[in-house]
């Protein structure tokens, strides 16, 4: 018998760059220009660049990545309200 063990990040589906930046609404090179000036998370990578789960997503969405704020929310304040 073979056991598979599987954690909650590989369990979840897993959208490139570009594939994010269309959920979002924005361009892949926007969410790039973010990640280098420190406003988000930088997104885990793989062989073929940058890897974000749905949780990802969200959690941009959630900070404002694609609606245009004055100011977006740092993923700590996102975070500690939805506790």
């Amino acid at each position: 018998m073979i056991t598979l063990h599987l954690d909650y990040w590989q369990m979840q589906s897993q959208y490139h760059i570009t594939e994010a930046a269309q959920q979002l609404g924005v361009t892949a090179h926007h969410l790039r220009m973010l990640e280098w000036k420190g406003k988000v998370l930088p997104a885990r990578r793989d062989l073929n660049g940058r890897v974000y789960s749905e949780f990802d997503i969200a959690l941009l969405r959630s900070m404002g990545v694609g609606s245009r704020p004055q100011r977006l929310k740092r993923a700590e304040e996102v975070l500690e309200a939805a506790k």
